[in-house]
């Protein structure tokens, strides 16, 4: 008894590639000098776990992105209301966006 394969939309390699940007500033950041702020290392843990559960398209792997999302969506809005670094906003943006196509994506069936 084989499976059918899941196909994976474009979106979702989207959002890994998104993932990986995110990996690379936090990465960026430690190399930096920032090694010491550890909401930059528990990023990464998030975003390298939440990447493969994506790619997994199980409805698990789906919200655990959603939650990672969400968790940088909050500290970019934090960096942005409290320190005023607008480069921050594109990351809400673009967190925002994930955020709502992953949810319709779960509540559509696309994910087992």
């Amino acid at each position: 008894m084989s499976k059918a394969k899941t196909e994976r939309p474009l979106v979702t390699y989207l959002i890994v590639i998104w993932m990986a940007i995110n990996i690379l500033l936090m990465t960026t950041l430690i190399a930096s000098g920032d090694e010491e702020d550890l909401n930059n290392w528990i990023e990464i843990a998030l975003w390298a776990f939440s990447t493969v559960g994506l790619l997994s398209m199980k409805k698990w792997g789906s919200a655990f992105a959603i939650f990672t999302l969400c968790y940088t969506l909050s500290t970019s809005m934090g960096i942005v209301i409290y320190y005023q670094i607008w480069l921050n906003a594109v990351r809400v943006i673009i967190n925002a966006v994930a955020i709502t196509y992953l949810f319709r994506s779960i509540f559509s069936k696309s994910f087992k």
